[in-house]
């Protein structure tokens, strides 16, 4: 993001017919700052849908002004960016360590875990995977299924299947829905932890 100064999100069409535009009546109070780091998944003419990833794991997604946005270089990363834990909210936790020309990557997540009545009736739904493959450049896709591990992503696969990719400071990572129990995710923003 640039800008000497600050840039608001903008409503959406949703919220105002007249919405994204730059008119002050779709300015939203909720703003990043420059340098800060967004994910962009779609684009409207001028206008770009993206997500901040807070320090803390808040995210906030919205309408934002294409002119206001960089592009970060797409560079392929080290072996050695990818390593460290990483988290996105209470309950998902990715953890990749270098394996020779390799990573390790192991995730954990669990839904309904911070629902202290979840856990009492032992309702908490648990997903995990363990696999050892090598990214392609900032992408790292992976079907652990049946017949190993494979390099491929499907969202209807019965095995669970996850795609990352490495934007720094941002892991994006995407998930079907067998990498666990029912509403169990991967999916998210994450950041790494220390």
């Amino acid at each position: 993001m640039t800008g000497p100064d600050r840039v608001n999100f903008l409503k959406s069409g949703e919220a105002d017919a007249a919405c994204p535009s730059l008119a002050p009546a779709c300015r939203e109070r909720a703003y990043l700052v420059a340098g800060n780091p967004v994910v962009v998944s779609g684009t409207s003419g001028a206008f770009a849908c993206a997500t901040y990833l807070g320090a803390k794991g808040a995210t906030r997604s919205g309408w934002l002004p294409r002119a206001a946005l960089t592009e970060s270089p797409a560079a392929a990363p080290d072996l050695d960016a990818w390593t460290g834990r990483w988290t996105s909210g209470p309950e998902q936790t990715i953890a990749i360590r270098r394996s020779g020309q390799s990573l390790t990557v192991e995730g954990d997540a669990t839904y309904g875990a911070q629902d202290p009545d979840r856990v009492r009736r032992g309702a908490v739904n648990m997903g995990s995977f363990s696999v050892t493959i090598r990214p392609e450049g900032s992408a790292l896709v992976f079907t652990d299924g049946e017949q190993g591990v494979i390099g491929a992503y499907d969202a209807e696969e019965f095995s669970c299947s996850v795609r990352m990719r490495l934007l720094p400071p941002i892991l994006a990572v995407e998930s079907n829905s067998a990498c666990g129990g029912m509403n169990v995710s991967f999916s998210g923003l994450y950041r790494r932890g220390d």
